[in-house]
């Protein structure tokens, strides 16, 4: 019986813990062709079939020239090996114009929905990292 406990006990402990690695990632981000400045980059890791846990995301900022480098939510450098969504933001306050419809100040997205909120991008993080997760957006 006792056998049996520490079995399950190991079992789970395994589980738990994942066979999952980091691996460095970094990229630019560029909207209709320019470097996309000061936006947000999100790495949602997709979990595998039968499993619940995807494991931790990954984030960084992109800088003047679009570029960025991913850091996980535990600390770590990188992203989990595997697929992931991809999510991509640049929050800045609203002008209060007809067309964006939003109060002078409120923040208002300025990267359409298809990137961020109901995105459509993926990327396979390699076993090996890159330093080529590029995404050349287009705004409408």
């Amino acid at each position: 019986m006792r056998a049996r406990l520490l079995l399950a006990f190991s079992l789970v402990l395994g589980l738990g813990c994942g066979s999952g690695k980091f691996a460095p990632v970094s990229g630019t981000v560029t909207m209709n062709g320019k470097p996309l400045a000061g936006a947000l980059v999100i790495f949602s890791p997709i979990a595998k079939e039968g499993s619940i846990d995807a494991g931790p995301g990954s984030s960084g900022k992109t800088n003047d020239k679009g570029e960025y480098t991913l850091t996980s939510d535990t600390g770590g450098t990188g992203a989990f090996v595997g697929k992931h969504r991809v999510s991509v933001s640049l929050m800045n306050p609203g002008t209060g114009e007809s067309d964006d419809r939003r109060r002078p100040g409120q923040l208002v997205n300025q990267v359409p929905v298809r990137y961020n909120g109901k995105t459509e991008l993926t990327y396979e993080v390699p076993a090996g990292g890159t330093d080529k997760a590029d995404f050349a957006l287009k705004s409408p």
